[in-house]
């Protein structure tokens, strides 16, 4: 299978909510996503971040979204989102797309990349297998805001 990652283009950006809206609705994530919103989100990823499109032989399979201005700009690459259509997933295609993203970045100078990662996700395997660790010095914080 041949693969290609390439910044998306506007025309792409309804397949990408439809990505999107497919596999953030499953586990962990349960994510309830319109249609309407999930096209809202690909425009402002397209606007504000690094937004790329996934192919393979098919055509587009899923996207990879980078924010560059993150903590540090230009030292921090931050992975935002990553979603491959599910017949496509487990094909190495993942991990393909990092690495892509890592040569990329490492060639505009970033040092570092970081993320978020559901624990319960398809995504913290891969991660761990490219060497992706949880950080030594920082973590993720929350509170719900509902009972305040």
């Amino acid at each position: 299978m041949e693969l290609k990652l390439e910044v998306a283009k506007k025309e792409e950006l309804q397949i990408l909510a439809e990505i999107y809206k497919t596999e953030f609705s499953k586990p962990p994530y349960n994510e309830n996503w319109t249609d309407e919103k999930a096209i809202e989100k690909m425009n402002f990823f397209s606007k504000e971040y690094d937004l790329y499109s996934i192919f393979a032989d098919v055509g587009v399979v899923g996207f990879i979204v980078i924010n560059p201005n993150f903590m540090c700009p230009g030292e921090v690459a931050f992975g935002e989102e990553i979603a491959i259509k599910e017949d496509f997933q487990n094909k190495g295609i993942g991990t393909w797309t990092f690495k892509e993203i890592f040569k990329i970045y490492n060639e505009k100078g970033f040092k570092k990349f970081m993320g978020i990662v559901d624990v319960e996700s398809k995504a913290f395997e891969l991660y761990k297998e490219l060497g992706i660790n949880p950080s030594k010095k920082d973590i993720l914080i929350e509170k719900e805001l509902k009972d305040v």
